[in-house]
């Protein structure tokens, strides 16, 4: 199973170039810093924004710094089931250690509709598959049935659930009949979505504070409850500057001002504004990170 602060890895890049040097070595600074899990080309990464050559270079630098360290996930999504296909069989090819599958975005699909899409996804590669529920930006929410349903499914063994609905973890675990991760999709909720049955959280924060959201995990896990607190009301304010404005021009900035990239993005995706970087930069303070 997965659990823990799995951090959603920004991609960066130097002149509209993936920064090979910077990539590999966040990879190495998150692990030594506690990360247990690595997500490359997911939304954070920016990974519909990737060419198809880049992709595979950006999972096999990171299949290659992680070194069997920690698992890497590769997000995989598109509109075309045959698509998302080819991108589980080349995450495979290039050694990740499972696959991230976020609904098909912009078609709508109908739940039955997904379940095809999942179970054609399923059968074509032997990969782990968490599946990732983000009606904010794919506009069609897996329900809790439909969930269920696709654990049923041998190698489908966790969810990415990006909603605010906090009753999802306790009636998915309330009724799942095989061991499985529910992981939250989104830092403020992270700390309620594992008090309602969660195993941990694919996190944007992470990229700028993985020390701290890794303890948060840790509080939890050793029933810390006085740290648990604490650490959830020392992120609250961070976790919420990275969303001021569309992830991930919040935390590319973010990490940029700790050095470790440039805060370069790819159109139609552009840098926060001054009035978002003031925001970011007093809730790193806050956090005690800058």
């Amino acid at each position: 199973m997965f659990s823990g602060s799995i951090v959603a890895l920004v991609t960066p890049f130097s002149q509209g170039k993936v920064d090979e040097k910077a990539l590999q070595d966040l990879v190495s600074w998150q692990i030594s810093q506690g990360t247990q899990g690595i997500v490359a080309c997911g939304s954070t990464g920016e990974g519909a924004l990737l060419a198809k050559e880049e992709r595979d270079r950006v999972i096999s630098l990171v299949v290659e710094a992680t070194n069997k360290r920690v698992p890497v996930i590769v997000g995989c999504g598109a509109p075309s089931t045959q698509e998302v296909v080819q991108m589980a069989q080349d995450a495979k090819r290039f050694g990740a250690d499972a696959i991230l599958v976020v609904t098909p975005y912009y078609v709508k699909p109908s739940q039955q509709g997904l379940y095809q899409h999942f179970l054609s996804v399923h059968n074509s590669t032997d990969l782990p598959i968490i599946i990732y529920n983000n009606p904010g930006r794919a506009n069609v929410e897996i329900s809790v049935d439909l969930l269920l349903q696709l654990a049923t499914l041998t190698n489908v063994i966790g969810i990415k659930d990006s909603t605010n609905d906090i009753s999802r973890p306790a009636l998915m675990r309330s009724r799942l009949l095989k061991p499985f991760s529910l992981l939250c999709g989104d830092d403020p909720f992270t700390s309620a979505y594992l008090g309602q049955g969660g195993d941990g959280c694919i996190s944007i924060t992470a990229n700028v504070a993985p020390k701290l959201c890794q303890e948060l995990m840790v509080a939890w896990k050793n029933n810390d409850r006085p740290s648990f607190n604490l650490l959830t009301q020392k992120l609250i304010q961070l976790h919420l500057s990275m969303v001021a404005e569309t992830n991930p021009c919040p935390v590319k900035y973010a990490v940029s001002v700790h050095g470790k990239i440039k805060n370069e993005l790819r159109l139609p995706l552009l840098p926060v504004t001054s009035a978002t970087e003031e925001k970011v930069k007093s809730a790193m303070k806050n956090a005690g990170i800058l």
